[in-house]
């Protein structure tokens, strides 16, 4: 089955796309030409604010006079995480980026994430998904994309795509299940994705990476002509360690408190220093969380508030 937009005239297009009641709004560029087809969408999350805000200034403001191909737009994927300003669902409390491929019969979340996959990720030639840190958290802003088993040409286009955002360090990590990009994954679809400082806001910083980046990505990918010159960038790992990816369970706080304090995202830290302090809600001691190992924090809890569990930063080894 061929995806709605092959049938759409050159130029700019809006499609609701819904089924049963879940869906989300879509916005098409179509050639004059043929070419690729990108794809990018934000508000995986609904705490997650970049997205959002620069795709809807594209929408807004870009209308490319020699497009080839065609770029697809879901500025907010998950409208009811979004209304509701949750980084999980509030119909089912499900993580949208844990529960890919979906399930057309399943829980709110798991129908989602299947329309997604079968109506717009499958008939993609590439796709990029804009996060963030989110409200609770601030991150050290990263592109990524999921390493393969094998050097292959979608991890050559997958760093090609990387390096178009050259004012984020860049993190390969290998392939987890349910994410949006390991849908792209295992389509065999060139994937990356983008997270911003997050805090509940969008840096100013963040907006200038992406339209920059953007404007490179399409250029790369021969969506508009020109050249773009690309190398990698200063900062780049491909880890080995898939569960890496998962920022928010380390350095866990050890019960529900206040967050007293915490150190920044960028701030470099040796193996035992300190990390935070949580207050139990009980009165006893404060607790001091320390750092599990030697490395650059790149992830670090904002909100004040603390469940048990809830992590408080992540690091990682840094050059």
């Amino acid at each position: 089955m061929k995806p709605f937009w092959s049938r759409l005239p050159p130029g700019f297009h809006h499609r609701r796309i819904e089924e049963r009641g879940l869906g989300f709004h879509c916005f098409v560029w179509r050639g004059r030409q043929p070419g690729p087809t990108l794809l990018m969408n934000g508000c995986t999350h609904g705490d997650e604010y970049e997205g959002p805000i620069f795709l809807h200034e594209l929408v807004r403001t870009w209308r490319p006079r020699q497009l080839r191909g065609t770029v697809v737009v879901v500025p907010v994927l998950y409208e009811a995480s979004y209304l509701a300003g949750r980084y999980v669902s509030p119909l089912d409390g499900k993580n949208l980026a844990r529960v890919f491929p979906g399930r057309r019969n399943g829980s709110p979340t798991e129908r989602l994430a299947h329309l997604f996959r079968e109506q717009l990720i499958r008939h993609s030639d590439y796709y990029v998904d804009f996060h963030s840190a989110g409200a609770a958290y601030e991150i050290l802003p990263w592109v990524g994309y999921l390493t393969r088993e094998r050097e292959d040409e979608v991890l050559r286009r997958q760093r090609v795509m990387a390096q178009c955002f050259d004012r984020y360090w860049c993190w390969g990590a290998p392939y987890l299940a349910g994410r949006t990009i390991s849908a792209a994954y295992e389509l065999d679809i060139p994937a990356i994705y983008l997270e911003g400082k997050g805090k509940g806001d969008v840096a100013a910083s963040d907006l200038a990476a992406m339209r920059r980046g953007c404007a490179r990505l399409f250029v790369a990918l021969g969506l508009l002509p020109g050249r773009v010159q690309l190398r990698p960038q200063r900062v780049t790992r491909e880890g080995a360690v898939a569960e890496e990816a998962y920022l928010d369970f380390q350095h866990a706080s050890p019960c529900d408190g206040a967050l007293m304090a915490i150190v920044k995202a960028g701030a470099r830290l040796r193996k035992g220093q300190q990390v935070g302090i949580v207050q139990p809600l009980d009165g006893s001691p404060a607790r001091v969380v320390r750092a599990e190992r030697t490395g650059r924090v790149i992830f670090a809890r904002r909100h004040r508030f603390l469940r048990k569990g809830d992590g408080l930063v992540t690091i990682l080894p840094w050059p």
